[in-house]
């Protein structure tokens, strides 16, 4: 590798995570203000808002990565043009493309650190927070969807809680079979067994059931039998919106049990796919901005070039929104739609390089 690509590698990872730090502390005390609102008036210590605002920051960097490579690529270029070392790389024969090569190959390995580092940190503390968010939850249910199985904590009062373990269920009817529930009530323990039950007006109907009192030993059966429950069938298909908080790894298993219960989408596995592409998305990005901005030159406002930046990363974002949309009320495959919201702007930036080498 040369120095003038070396050069370019270091400068535009300086300029990337320089510009990480700052949108990123920006964002994190907007987010105070949220956290602020969830937590109770005697939760208010600087301790906790210190620890939930270490939570969030991964995923905050994570989520504005993208936009961050934007406007880094994009002041890199100011650099470059107002000390005319775009033009003198251009006079020794460098190519839009051959300063693109390092610069991508930068932005490339930053996304492939995000992917297999900060995205399980970011899931990991994203749990951490929700468990410390979910203390000053009075409702008092949790759902779970995991390796295949469904468990849901559903606790009455601080006398009678339940935790239930289905392992497959029609959302569409509310139907549910093998179920397993281990009932805590009055110091005394239940552990439930059914073949088959259903859910409707917060209670849960089960048959052929096996009633064992573990604090006498005893064994009852009951050909029918229904437990006091404090969701629905709504709380239930919200919980899937835990899958944002699934680290890459565990991406395809979580799909697998997501699609045996009926609640995988398009949607899901777009954004599955998109995570595990980001760095190339990210590459993608870079060199869009890149396409633009060869174009300026040193006496040129750079404003013009930061707000030509901010407009391709608000329309690329809007593309993706409006063929997330397309993809889920049409059922589109999610691969083509995540082909279409990738080569159309890489297009768009492989004709503005080919229009600045052939003039």
């Amino acid at each position: 590798m040369n120095k003038i690509n070396f050069y370019l590698i270091k400068l535009s990872t300086k300029y990337i995570i320089i510009n990480l730090l700052i949108i990123s502390i920006l964002i994190l005390f907007l987010n105070l203000i949220e956290i602020s609102r969830i937590l109770q008036t005697n939760d208010n210590t600087i301790y906790k808002f210190i620890l939930l605002s270490g939570l969030k920051y991964p995923s905050i960097i994570n989520e504005i990565l993208p936009f961050v490579t934007i406007i880094g690529i994009s002041f890199l270029f100011r650099n470059l043009i107002n000390n005319n070392e775009l033009v003198s790389l251009r006079n020794i024969g460098y190519s839009i493309f051959d300063i693109f090569l390092p610069i991508g190959f930068s932005v490339f390995i930053i996304g492939l650190f995000f992917l297999f580092i900060i995205n399980p940190i970011s899931s990991n503390f994203e749990n951490k927070f929700l468990e410390i968010i979910n203390k000053q939850d009075k409702s008092l249910y949790s759902i779970k969807i995991s390796n295949n199985e469904m468990w849901i904590k559903n606790i009455i009062d601080e006398k009678y809680s339940s935790f239930i373990n289905i392992d497959k269920i029609d959302l569409k009817d509310m139907n549910a079979e093998e179920i397993k529930i281990l009932i805590l009530k009055n110091n005394s323990n239940i552990f439930i067994k059914a073949k088959n039950g259903y859910f409707k007006n917060n209670r849960f109907f089960l048959k052929n059931v096996n009633y064992y009192d573990l604090k006498n030993e005893t064994l009852n059966n009951y050909t029918n039998f229904d437990l006091k429950i404090n969701f629905d069938k709504e709380n239930i298909l919200n919980s899937i919106t835990d899958y944002k908080f699934v680290p890459f790894y565990n991406y395809f298993s979580h799909s697998q049990t997501l699609k045996k219960f009926n609640l995988y989408s398009k949607e899901i596995g777009l954004y599955y796919l998109s995570e595990i592409l980001k760095p190339l998305f990210m590459v993608m990005l870079s060199f869009i901005v890149i396409s633009f901005s060869g174009k300026f030159q040193r006496n040129e406002n750079f404003f013009k070039i930061l707000f030509l930046s901010i407009l391709i990363g608000f329309l690329i974002f809007l593309l993706k929104e409006i063929i997330t949309k397309i993809t889920v009320s049409l059922s589109i495959n999610f691969f083509i739609s995540y082909l279409i919201i990738f080569m159309l702007p890489f297009s768009i930036g492989l004709y503005q390089i080919t229009k600045i080498e052939n003039d």
